[in-house]
C-alpha cells in the first residue's frame, strides 16, 4: 500500500462534500481504494487456488483496512450523491465500472473460499472417520504360542524389547 493511500485511509473523511474539489477527491480516493482492494482480493484468490492458506494472514490486515476505507467513502458518496453527480459527473461512470470489476473479484474470491472450505471439511470428516473406525489390533503370541489377533476394540502400539 502506498504511503499516500495509507494516509487517505487513516484520515477521517469529511461528513459533507461542499466543493467540486472535495467531490473529485472522494471519487479518486474511491477508485484508488477499490483498485487496491481488487488487487488484494485477486492475490488472495490466487493463494487460495494454490492451497497456500498459510500466506493469507499477511493480506488480512491490509484487506480489512481497505474494506473499512471503502465502506466509509461509499457512505459519504451515498450521503452526498446529488452534489457529487453535479460536481464530478465524469467520474461516476469510472466508479460504476470499478464497482463491477470489484464485485466480479469478490465473487471469484468467495468461490475460492467456498471450495477451500469444502475441501477442508471433507478432509476433517475423512480423518474423523478413520480415527473412529474400529481397527484390528496387532498380531501377538497367545498363551499357546500361536499368533492371534489382538484386541479389536483399540489399536495398540507394538513394543519390542531389544535387551537379552
Amino acid at each position: 500500500m502506498t504511503q499516500h493511500l495509507q494516509q487517505k485511509i487513516e484520515r477521517p473523511a469529511p461528513q459533507r462534500i461542499e466543493t467540486a474539489e472535495e467531490a473529485l477527491s472522494l471519487c479518486d480516493r474511491l477508485l484508488e481504494v477499490t483498485a487496491d482492494l481488487v488487487s488484494v482480493l485477486e492475490r488472495e484468490t490466487g493463494l487460495l487456488r494454490k492451497a497456500k492458506v498459510q500466506d493469507l494472514t499477511a493480506l488480512h490486515v491490509r484487506k480489512q483496512a481497505l474494506s473499512v476505507a471503502l465502506h466509509r467513502d461509499l457512505g459519504l458518496l451515498r450521503d452526498n450523491s446529488e452534489f457529487i453527480k453535479m460536481a464530478a459527473n465524469e467520474k461516476i461512470e469510472d466508479l460504476k465500472a470499478q464497482q463491477i470489476h470489484f464485485h466480479k473479484s469478490l465473487a471469484a474470491n468467495q468461490n475460492a473460499l467456498t471450495a477451500v472450505k469444502a475441501v477442508s471439511e471433507q478432509l476433517l470428516q475423512t480423518i474423523a472417520s478413520k480415527v473412529h473406525k474400529p481397527r484390528r489390533g496387532p498380531e501377538v503370541y497367545g498363551r499357546d504360542a500361536g499368533v492371534t489377533a489382538g484386541d479389536n476394540r483399540h489399536s495398540a502400539a507394538i513394543a519390542v524389547d531389544t535387551t537379552l
